[in-house]
C-alpha cells in the first residue's frame, strides 16, 4: 500500500448541468471487491458524491507510467458511512466496460503513457497508510 501513496486515481461524473466532474481519489480510497465491484470512499458534501447519488454512472481512469485504463461503472444505492470517518461515505460500483488506452504502433510509434496524476498530502506516508488501512478495512465490512 505504501508504494502507492502519492498515486491518484481520477473518477468522473456528470453534473446536473451535464458536464464532466473530474476528481481524484487516492488508492487508500478504494478497494476492488471482486473483478466486478470496487467500492470507494469519498466526501459526504461533495459534488462527486452527488452526482454519484443523482446519476449512478461513474468512470474510473487509472493512469500510470506504461498504462492508462478507462473503467466505467454503474453506482447503486443506498450509500454507506464509511466507519470512523464521518465526512466519508462509501459507494459500491459495478464495472460494466474496461477500455486500455494503447498508442497504435502504426500512427503513434514510441509514444507511450509516462507518469499519472500525482499529489502530495503533506504528511508522512506511514500516517497516511495508517489512515488508509481504516478506511479499506471500513469499506470492506459486508462483502
Amino acid at each position: 500500500m505504501a508504494t502507492r501513496v502519492g498515486i491518484a486515481v481520477l473518477i468522473l461524473t456528470t453534473d446536473e448541468a451535464g458536464w464532466p466532474h473530474p476528481a481524484m481519489v487516492s488508492y487508500g480510497e478504494l478497494v476492488a471487491m471482486d473483478s466486478r465491484r470496487v467500492r470507494l470512499a469519498v466526501r459526504r458534501t461533495s459534488g462527486t458524491a452527488e452526482n454519484l447519488r443523482r446519476r449512478g454512472r461513474m468512470t474510473f481512469c487509472f493512469i500510470e507510467p506504461g498504462m492508462a485504463y478507462y473503467v466505467k461503472a454503474t453506482v447503486g444505492h443506498p450509500e454507506e458511512p464509511v466507519q470512523g470517518f464521518p465526512d466519508l461515505v462509501r459507494f459500491e460500483a459495478t464495472v460494466e466496460k474496461v477500455l486500455a488506452d494503447e498508442a497504435r504502433a502504426d500512427s503513434e510509434p514510441g509514444v507511450a503513457v509516462a507518469d499519472g496524476v500525482r499529489f502530495s498530502s503533506g504528511r508522512t506516508a506511514a500516517a497516511v497508510t495508517r489512515d488508509w488501512r481504516r478506511v479499506v478495512e471500513s469499506l470492506r465490512e459486508g462483502a
